[in-house]
């Protein structure tokens, strides 16, 4: 089974850009022109890393990655013991955290899948489509263990 689904952070995305520009007019404005430069091309990059996030599920894993997908991460189905659909709390922020030894990935919303993994780690992936993905994971888990059963 094959799923991707792509979630821009338009709030992340203009959060990076007004402030990048309000801080270098400002910044430009007191005289520091080379600090103005670096501060916007600083919130330009920060803006492209984490203007989106893609999850994909195919050959036998789940990968997922912010903006053009400079790192990825990726978790086995087998890999997977638990899949629950969660809203996550505003104080957790965007991007990559960690709150009480749960790891969260996320651009936009409170909307996730949590996965529990056989070590004990749990993450939680931030999604607008997330009763689709959990879906979409239960499934590839599905056809893998049949796959494994008819080998």
């Amino acid at each position: 089974m094959r799923y991707r689904h792509r979630q821009w952070g338009l709030v992340a995305i203009a959060t990076c850009l007004g402030s990048g520009a309000l801080g270098a007019v400002l910044l430009w404005n007191a005289g520091h022109g080379i600090v103005a430069a670096g501060l916007l091309a600083t919130e330009l990059v920060i803006a492209l890393l984490f203007a989106s996030l893609t999850v994909e599920i195919g050959d036998g894993e789940l990968c997922w990655f912010f903006g053009p997908g400079l790192w990825r991460y990726r978790v086995p189905l087998d890999a997977i013991t638990e899949i629950a659909v969660v809203r996550n709390k505003w104080w957790h922020g965007l991007g990559v955290g960690i709150v009480s030894g749960v790891r969260f990935y996320t651009v936009s919303g409170l909307d996730a899948v949590e996965l529990r993994l056989v070590h004990g780690h749990v993450r939680r992936i931030g999604t607008d489509d997330p009763h689709g993905l959990a879906a979409a994971i239960r499934g590839a888990r599905s056809a893998q263990r049949r796959a494994a059963q008819g080998a």
